[in-house]
């Protein structure tokens, strides 16, 4: 029969097949750990392709706020490192966000520009607060709650079974 299997059926057919026909071949407990953890691997990419455009959009809409409101907070900030934060501000925290359905391309393009600029804001506000300016704390405060719910998410789409990816 002809078929056209999905992408999350082929990733199962790849740990199936890694059960039956590799691990019971194992005799190395090392080569057996590491067909686990290899279906694990699988396990979790399964479990992240239904949501992962969705996310990239979501991310990447509310880090073009992001970007605004770190600028906002530090409000009238001088020096390099603050006016390199307003110009990521007014030319990347501009963008025009994305709807659903999207351009998957056209958006990890957008998402990895804008994670990058927030890595760099994250460098300008260390010199900013080590130059002692406090509002380089609370703009660095605009970040972790933009970033913590992401890591959040991503541990919670990346288990497999009861357990963490190699924890199983």
């Amino acid at each position: 029969m002809n078929t056209s299997p999905s992408i999350d059926q082929m990733l199962e057919g790849v740990i199936i097949s890694i059960s039956t026909d590799i691990v019971p071949n194992l005799l190395n407990p090392k080569a057996h750990a590491t067909a686990q953890m290899m279906q694990s691997i699988l396990q979790g990419v399964r479990q992240l392709l239904p949501v992962y455009d969705q996310y990239l959009a979501e991310e990447h809409n509310q880090m073009l706020g992001v970007l605004r409101e770190v600028a906002a907070t530090l409000g009238e900030s001088s020096g390099p490192a603050a006016d390199r934060i307003r110009d990521r501000a007014a030319t990347l925290g501009q963008g025009d966000e994305f709807p659903m359905p999207l351009d998957r391309d056209a958006v990890m393009a957008a998402h990895r520009a804008l994670s990058l600029a927030l890595q760099s804001n994250m460098i300008d506000l260390d010199e900013l607060q080590r130059a002692g300016n406090a509002d380089a704390d609370a703009a660095l405060d605009v970040i972790r709650g933009h970033m913590g719910p992401r890591l959040v998410r991503d541990v919670q789409t990346f288990i497999a079974g009861d357990a963490m990816v190699g924890r199983g």
